[in-house]
């Protein structure tokens, strides 16, 4: 009896086997094509004159203090989110302000936090270009407030004005960004110093500072004249992830105002397939009773895929072969981990895509360009490092023969201009390239990307965030993106479980909890975005670029014509008013799925189409 047991267990595992192997050997054949949702990206581009009636728009000039660092930083970010905008644009000296006549331009942005030293023209001119319908932005807290704002704050909406007050909770009291209306934000990275400000009656306040049991407005508008101005009572602008919030100043000055968008969302999977499964873990032992092989094959992934399909997300797997710290070709080796074909497979086969990561976890750049600190060896040349990745394409052909590596993320981000040509060289096939985002001060080869094409036709598409668990300061840096880019760009590793600094000590439930409830609110800010693989973003990416748009607005209605039109093009409207579609050649739907904010998303369907503006002031 025991040895007829014994024979039944037997034949149970090796069938269980062969359905493994079959699984991860057999099944290979699977093909990273497109969507047919996304095929517009394929379609010649249409070509097309401005619609009968257009005019040109002025341009906008931005006045900043050449010298001053933070003016510097401020206007690089500014004139970021007017090319991202394709809002034309003059910079020029404050200093030689009285040179120009702001009736020349439609809005004039101090972008400046020396306006008492630097402003030699008499402020008052600005206030009668306002008066007369023009569009002011105050976009910088001032280092001091003397004579020259004293001349104008009460025409900037300010009833009274004390001293500085530091602080680091943040309010939305309308949509100053996509989905934040009500919304309250509290984080030591938000730390930053505004006025204290009592406003007139007739502002409209979008963005408030709590203290204590005050609120100090932050951003508001306030109508003087036939014009508008709209002032920024903070300095935190002068950072990256603040391109958003200056979009939506913007947009707020502006009333009504349309800007192409790519929208597109991305989710990347660091080291995804890798070895990394086959080490040990006291918390994964103590709190599942598995291995952590078996922990990731039965828990984690099931979950992850589950997650994926409610939020209708698709994942950018990012391939790596091995750990080893090896840079000499000649001692290049791989030895297949048990799991990595079942891994691969899965992804592809849930319409999901697989990037190259790496050969190993060595980042391609030279001696000296990456920190000492973090233990990495260096490459020799352009030839070794080109092996590298040539290597892994190799070894992702072998275990994946029909798994093209299209798209590439450099291991700890950092990736040379050298490093950057071998993966071009090693890679022909090759679309996309996911860096960050923003400059946080990071020595070295740190691989800083915008959402652009490069002359050698890779299209860049950095990460925004990161993590499992959004941070208050997080959530603000996706919402700024979505604002200003129509993107949500969202990287994670598999192991934040096993990294007590990213887990923070939390568990898988938890962890998972936090990453769905990111993805619930995304979507709800943003309904109808697309999501997509990093491949197909890069697509989205070209189609953005290549749209010029052409766009008339009055009180009824907005025209639009795109120039380079391939098949669809998607924009942001801004507005107080009710937009609705014309006719069938664009939809237009709230952002928040609800109809309650002030954003929508305008899909475009034809190069020319309409939108008409009911209610509203």
């Amino acid at each position: 009896m025991k040895q007829y047991s014994r024979l039944i267990f037997v034949s149970v595992f090796c069938f269980a086997l062969a359905l493994l192997m079959a699984y991860t050997g057999a099944d290979l054949h699977f093909s990273a094509a497109y969507s047919a949702d996304l095929e517009e990206f394929t379609q010649e581009a249409v070509h097309t004159e401005p619609h009968e009636g257009y005019e040109k728009e002025k341009s906008i000039l931005v006045l900043y203090s050449p010298g001053s660092e933070s003016s510097e930083k401020y206007t690089g970010n500014l004139c970021d989110v007017l090319d991202y905008l394709k809002w034309e644009y003059e910079t020029l000296d404050i200093g030689r302000a009285d040179a120009v006549s702001y009736h020349d331009y439609r809005m004039v942005i101090l972008a400046t936090d020396r306006m008492e030293q630097d402003l030699e023209d008499d402020p008052r001119r600005i206030l009668n270009y306002v008066a007369d319908g023009g569009q002011l932005f105050l976009g910088m807290l001032q280092t001091d407030y003397g004579r020259n704002f004293q001349a104008v704050y009460r025409q900037l909406g300010i009833h009274e004005y004390t001293d500085y007050q530091e602080y680091d909770r943040l309010s939305f009291d309308e949509d100053l960004l996509v989905g934040t209306a009500g919304q309250t934000l509290q984080s030591e990275e938000l730390v930053d110093t505004c006025l204290r400000v009592t406003l007139q009656e007739g502002t409209s306040v979008y963005l408030s500072a709590e203290v204590g049991e005050q609120a100090i407005p932050l951003f508001w508008t306030f109508d003087y004249g036939e014009g508008t101005a709209g002032v920024l009572n903070a300095s935190f602008a002068v950072g990256d992830f603040f391109r958003g919030v200056l979009s939506g100043c913007l947009q707020a000055i502006c009333g009504t105002s349309m800007y192409p968008v790519i929208n597109a969302g991305c989710v990347f999977i660091d080291d995804f397939p890798s070895p990394q499964y086959d080490v040990e873990s006291e918390v994964i032992s103590k709190d599942y009773n598995r291995s952590v092989t078996e922990f990731y094959r039965d828990i984690w992934w099931p979950d992850m895929q589950k997650a994926a399909r409610t939020a209708g997300v698709k994942y950018t797997g990012l391939f790596i072969s091995t750990y080893n710290d090896v840079v000499d070709p000649g001692e290049f080796s791989f030895a297949e981990q048990a799991m990595m074909r079942y891994y691969g497979n899965s992804l592809i086969r849930g319409g999901h895509e697989m990037g190259a990561h790496g050969y190993n976890h060595q980042p391609l750049a030279e001696n000296g360009q990456v920190p000492e600190e973090l233990n990495y060896h260096s490459w020799d040349s352009l030839e070794d490092m080109t092996a590298a990745v040539s290597e892994l394409r190799s070894i992702a052909a072998e275990l994946f023969p029909n798994v093209t590596l299209t798209s590439y993320v450099p291991p700890s981000n950092y990736l040379s201009p050298m490093g950057r040509q071998a993966v071009i060289r090693a890679l022909p096939e090759l679309k996309v390239i996911s860096g960050l985002y923003v400059d946080e001060g990071e020595e070295g080869a740190i691989y800083l990307s915008r959402f652009e094409t490069a002359e050698d036709g890779v299209a860049d598409f950095p990460r925004i965030t990161s993590g499992m668990i959004a941070s208050e300061y997080e959530t603000l840096a996706w919402q700024s993106a979505l604002t200003l880019h129509g993107v949500f760009s969202h990287f994670i590793h598999p192991d934040d479980i096993l990294d007590p600094e990213r887990s923070d000590g939390k568990n898988w439930e938890t962890l998972l909890e936090g990453f769905e409830t990111l993805l619930s609110q995304v979507n709800g800010s943003a309904a109808g975005l697309r999501y997509m693989t990093a491949s197909q973003a890069a697509d989205a990416v070209r189609t953005y670029e290549d749209a010029v748009p052409y766009i008339s607005y009055s009180g009824k209605e907005i025209v639009c014509t795109v120039d380079n039109f391939h098949g669809e093009a998607y924009f942001y409207l801004r507005t107080d008013k009710t937009p609705v579609a014309a006719d069938s050649n664009c939809t237009v739907s709230c952002l928040d799925g609800e109809g309650d904010g002030h954003y929508y998303v305008v899909c475009a369907r034809s190069p020319q189409f309409t939108i008409q503006l009911k209610g509203g002031v």
